[in-house]
């Protein structure tokens, strides 16, 4: 048995499904498979970049084929993988592949889940099922929250397949049916805080939502949830839109920083990647490096700069000004070309 399933009875209260277990150790794999959706939800959070438009993504990495996925998933040592988008089932056979590929890799023990706001029937949860998926969440459009037709069947038939099933939606306002639903097919239901983003603003802000002063969240959101939707008689979980930032991308960062890092990669408290950058006369700045025996596993010749472990650099800053170079320690995300969150020049 894996370990996931060893782990599966959560509290009442505040319970989380396998995915979320994993999600909370920032080691799973967010497999966005497209933005095409056909709904047009004002909550949606979605980015520009990726709204509406038919492209991939392995946590922030742009895939072009399924082995980028694989290698994503690598090397953030990743227990697993939560499939969404857009919606993700209007790309089904590429769902599959991408199922099949991850389990090969893997093993059985790699847990997936997958989001869809559309209500499959049996051959298609079927398909899924087969191609190696754990776990399925519905979510059902507001419209349909006072009437959730098909809902019921739907969590009750993936369950009857061996799936973990349950409802995901955001925390906007009481819905009883869906909470009637999740209890009658004993599923789970998880309430996300309203997040606002640059693309949902005007949205939130006309249903009468503001955003906190410290944060994403939308104000009233956890309230909602706490009254209307943590009930004692269901499984149930509250998941605050500041958990993704404090949480679960900081221990990504960290698995795929200390995954990845070189020897001369210094990995911060946030998963962020410290080293020194040469830039300058590059030739002049290698001649140095041998004069003055630096091991060659302390830096990295790269395209116009190199990168060199930052106590070194500190200690041959007045060499290499002596031949012009420019130096500098960053911080920077832990990808090849991370974003710089911090450039100290020397």
């Amino acid at each position: 048995m894996a370990k996931w399933q060893e782990d599966f009875v959560g509290s009442i209260y505040n319970y989380l499904s396998p995915g979320c277990r994993i999600c909370q150790q920032g080691a799973g794999l967010v497999l966005f498979v497209t933005g095409k959706c056909e709904r047009s939800c004002f909550y949606c959070p979605l980015s520009e970049e990726r709204r509406g438009r038919d492209i991939c993504f392995a946590d922030e990495m742009p895939v072009q084929e399924v082995s980028d996925i694989l290698r994503e998933a690598s090397a953030i040592d990743a227990l697993g993988t939560g499939i969404t988008g857009g919606e993700p089932l209007l790309k089904l056979d590429y769902v599959l592949d991408c199922i099949r590929a991850l389990k090969r890799e893997f093993g059985p023990e790699h847990h997936i889940h997958l989001y869809t706001g559309l209500l499959p029937g049996r051959e298609v949860l079927e398909r899924l099922k087969q191609a190696g998926l754990d776990e399925i969440r519905f979510h059902p459009p507001i419209s349909e929250w006072s009437h959730p037709l098909g809902l019921e069947e739907a969590l009750l038939q993936a369950k009857a397949l061996g799936l973990v099933a349950g409802v995901e939606i955001p925390s906007i306002k009481p819905a009883p049916a869906i909470i009637e639903a999740v209890r009658s097919a004993d599923a789970f239901l998880n309430v996300n805080e309203l997040e606002f983003s640059e693309t949902n603003y005007a949205g939130l802000a006309a249903q009468g939502f503001l955003p906190e002063d410290l944060g994403c969240g939308a104000i009233g959101s956890e309230e909602i949830a706490r009254v209307h939707f943590l009930k004692d008689d269901i499984k149930a979980h509250f998941c605050p839109s500041r958990f993704k930032d404090a949480v679960q991308l900081k221990e990504r960062f960290l698995r795929r920083a200390n995954r990845t890092a070189r020897p001369f990669d210094y990995v911060g408290e946030e998963g962020t990647i410290i080293h020194g950058i040469i830039e300058g006369d590059l030739q002049a700045a290698l001649q140095i490096l041998g004069d003055l025996e630096v091991p060659e596993e302390m830096y990295s010749c790269r395209v116009g700069r190199i990168e060199i472990a930052a106590p070194i650099l500190e200690d041959i800053v007045k060499e290499l000004k002596a031949v012009k170079c420019l130096l500098s320690i960053i911080e920077k995300y832990p990808f090849e070309d991370g974003l710089v969150v911090e450039r100290i020049p020397l």
